[in-house]
């Protein structure tokens, strides 16, 4: 993968923070993303019926599908979260399924993945702490001892980095990989070893390698940072 190029670079309380090809690349694709799914849901969302057509059973079936997942993992007491997980999921999914395109995916630049993971820790603590106030949250630290509120901190910030890392690496590893095809190492690596049939390998090679990486592995990650997330904002609200 080529070395990012600094474009700008300015100052944030008291951090220089730096403006690169690949950074503009991300923001510039989840910009793109966002404006996509503003546009499709409100074209999903008009003329609503009482007797759906097959455009409303499609969407009726997807969000039955989130609150039900989140019923399964969080309880119906919890549904107010759907749209909240609904759209990570939407959103996440098609960070990752840009690269069937050809795009690097934006879950491949780090700062993507911790910004999505800061939205999930801020909604995991913020939510218990409006549940059970300040006080009955910092007790929640220190549960089912005392002693244990130095491990139960430790532990929230440990997820913020997990989720972020997670993600990241997972999507990291397909991106370089699918990225040495198309710089022609295996291609020639196939050329030399297989002669005329080298070139068909290297056609062929990339197509399994998206499949793979970028719609069965970027599905995967999408729904494991969903469950990550439910999980966590049950399990943090009733501690």
């Amino acid at each position: 993968m080529k070395e990012a190029k600094v474009l700008y670079t300015f100052d944030f309380l008291g951090f220089k923070l730096k403006l690169t090809d690949q950074g503009l690349h991300s923001i510039i694709v989840q910009w793109a993303i966002m404006a996509l799914i503003i546009i499709v849901a409100i074209i999903l969302t008009r003329n609503l019926k009482s007797r759906p057509d097959r455009k409303q059973t499609v969407l009726e079936m997807l969000v039955t599908w989130i609150r039900d997942l989140v019923d399964s993992n969080m309880g119906k007491e919890y549904r107010k979260f759907v749209p909240f997980i609904g759209t990570i999921g939407i959103y996440l999914i098609l960070l990752n399924l840009v690269g069937i395109f050809a795009i690097k995916p934006p879950t491949s630049d780090l700062s993507t993945t911790l910004g999505l993971a800061i939205v999930s820790f801020t909604v995991v603590n913020a939510y218990s702490m409006k549940s059970n106030g300040i006080v009955g949250y910092i007790k929640g630290l220190a549960h089912p001892m005392a002693f244990m509120f130095p491990l139960n901190l430790m532990e929230r910030g440990i997820y913020l980095f997990t989720l972020t890392l997670r993600l990241f690496g997972n999507i990291l590893v397909g991106t370089i990989i699918i990225d040495l095809v198309y710089n022609g190492l295996v291609c020639n690596l196939g050329n030399s070893l297989l002669g005329n049939f080298g070139f068909v390998l290297g056609l062929g090679l990339p197509i399994p390698l998206h499949f793979f990486f970028d719609l069965f592995d970027g599905a995967i990650q999408t729904f494991i940072f969903m469950m990550l997330t439910m999980a966590n904002i049950k399990m943090v609200n009733e501690d």
